[in-house]
């Protein structure tokens, strides 16, 4: 290379343009043969995801083959802590749901609704459970109450079963949470 000038001497072999490669030199006399370099293809922005998608699908095969197919196991419920089970066909079975002020609604066993005025409410529940376990063979009774009532709407429940049940009878309560 020239030391006044920017150009290549042509007579160094050793200097290469950009993209040419040597090759081996068979003979000393001859000039070495260049050879073009193709040019580099562009780079792609696109990540490729196909291997991704081949070992989603190797995984997926090895948990299909590997895993049983089997039912769930079934466990037994543990035994109420605070009380035990009753048979619900021997019982008169009262739902009560939150009322307005202090007079709760109070269903049958069929859905039908007592009366909202307090006084007779707990007149026609005493007459259905007497009349339930004198024609109707059953023995105990159970009220079934929403987890929204209040305390003093179930005892005046209680109290108007509590009429017509003979002395040591005793009243279940069976207490769901809202809206189930």
């Amino acid at each position: 290379m020239d030391k006044d000038s920017n150009s290549f001497d042509a007579q160094e072999p050793d200097l290469l343009d950009a993209g040419t490669v040597a090759t081996p030199v068979v003979e000393a006399d001859e000039e070495p043969e260049q050879v073009e370099l193709g040019a580099r293809p562009p780079m792609d922005d696109e990540m490729d995801i196909t291997p991704m998608i081949d070992m989603t699908f190797l995984l997926l095969i090895f948990f299909i083959l590997t895993s049983k197919m089997t039912g769930e196991k079934s466990y037994e419920v543990p035994p109420a802590k605070h009380g035990s089970s009753i048979a619900t066909k021997n019982c008169v079975m009262l739902s009560v749901t939150r009322g307005i002020s202090d007079s709760p609604i109070v269903a049958k066993a069929d859905g039908s609704v007592f009366s909202d005025d307090p006084e007779q409410q707990s007149a026609e529940i005493a007459e259905y459970v007497q009349m339930q376990m004198e024609t109707g063979g059953k023995t105990e009774v159970l009220i079934r109450a929403e987890g929204n009532v209040t305390a003093k709407q179930l005892k005046k429940v209680e109290q108007a079963v509590a009429e017509v049940l003979e002395e040591g009878k005793l009243i279940n309560l069976s207490v769901s949470e809202a809206g189930k």
